[in-house]
């Protein structure tokens, strides 16, 4: 995108200050999660922005993750949500990995467990 454009894109929104931003990190390659962060604001609602300024969501763009850690995390018994948290990823992600690696998510077990007496 040119710099005119993108100055023509957020003109024409309303919140000018906040789309120049968005622009501005979304232009150095950032994704969805590390643009929320950095503007407090929710990956979704950085989605549904782009989306409007017209330009491609790039909330995976840069989503690499460690399938030997996923293997080890989930054989340590933590459940998708503790390897995401764990690894500051997306827990959808770390459920596609753990499908693709054909393991389980440990929830059922440790909901088990904790229910026993």
């Amino acid at each position: 995108m040119k710099q005119n454009e993108s100055k023509e894109v957020y003109e024409m929104t309303g919140n000018k200050v906040s789309d120049h931003e968005l622009l501005e990190l979304y232009q150095q390659g950032l994704t969805n999660k590390e643009i929320a962060d950095r503007m407090g604001m929710t990956q979704s609602s950085v989605y549904y922005r782009l989306e409007k300024l017209g330009l491609k969501n790039n909330c995976h763009q840069r989503e690499h993750v460690d399938l030997n850690q996923i293997r080890i995390l989930n054989g340590l018994g933590l459940t998708n949500i503790g390897i995401a948290l764990i690894m500051k990823t997306n827990v959808n992600i770390i459920s596609r990995y753990i499908k693709e690696l054909r393991l389980e998510d440990n929830y059922h077990e440790v909901k088990r467990l904790l229910s026993w007496k």
